[in-house]
């Protein structure tokens, strides 16, 4: 039984610079985005890039970004992990083949496959993934990790917000509905998990054929209550839940380093 929350993140690893400085640090996973557009400087029709929107230029390649990190992993026994955001289903289409080369399961370092494929708390502005089109295509990879979550939106001033049984329950159905046998972990908002504790059960409990965990993630700033927070993760248990929240937020929460046998 392991402690996922011990594993350490870096962020929108988009550009060669930054992947060349995370792969020498002791960072555990590499979290980037990808889109559709253009190598910087170059013509032709768009590929899968490593940037967030609304850029659609970078010097970083998707293709070029797994090679790099298989080739670190190739030659390091402490292996990192990737977990690539893909903002919109095109862009997830047109990686199909570049993933294929990846998830085959002579290839061992972990690798995630993110997207926000349905709506969540509070209105969010932003349009989920095709969730069909996500999973229909993302089964296809059964070595990788799905990282499903919800669109969110979270002020600074609103700490009410949280997962409702409707959004739990959508979820858990397109699961079934696409057969979905492979490890899956839900991506849930700190400051609206910390709040949403029945359903966050019942999603774990309903997915544990899937050996589902949770990713608690926070953006900076935003409103978590803290011991709340720690309930849910002290209950859903250290064995089930990555942490990737800033810094400050961590250290507050005082989480045991060891998972009890």
């Amino acid at each position: 039984m392991k402690n996922l929350s011990l594993l350490s993140w870096a962020h929108a690893v988009n550009n060669k610079t930054y992947l060349e400085a995370t792969l020498a640090s002791e960072v555990s996973m590499l979290e980037a985005d990808v889109v559709l557009g253009h190598v910087t400087g170059k013509d032709g029709p768009p590929i899968p890039i490593m940037a967030h929107p609304p850029a659609t230029t970078s010097d970083l390649t998707l293709a070029d970004f797994l090679t790099a990190v298989a080739q670190y992993n190739n030659l390091n026994a402490k292996q990192k992990g990737v977990k690539l955001d893909f903002k919109s289903i095109e862009a997830f289409e047109k990686a199909q083949e570049i993933i294929a080369r990846f998830s085959k399961p002579e290839v061992t370092f972990p690798l995630w496959l993110n997207a926000d494929i349905l709506p969540g708390p509070i209105k969010a502005t932003t349009k989920p993934v095709d969730p069909d089109k996500f999973l229909e295509l993302a089964s296809k990879h059964p070595r990788a990790v799905l990282s499903l979550g919800w669109t969110t939106e979270l002020s600074r001033n609103n700490t009410e917000g949280e997962y409702n049984r409707d959004q739990i329950g959508a979820m858990l159905r397109l699961l079934n509905d696409h057969r979905i046998n492979q490890t899956v972990t839900f991506p849930v908002r700190a400051g609206l998990a910390s709040n949403s504790q029945p359903v966050v059960l019942d999603l774990l409990r309903e997915s544990k054929a899937m050996n589902s965990s949770m990713t608690v993630w926070a953006s900076e700033g935003d409103p978590i209550e803290v011991e709340r927070l720690r309930a849910l993760i002290l209950t859903v248990g250290l064995e089930r839940t990555y942490l990737d929240v800033p810094a400050d937020v961590a250290a507050s929460l005082k989480l045991p380093t060891r998972v009890k046998q």
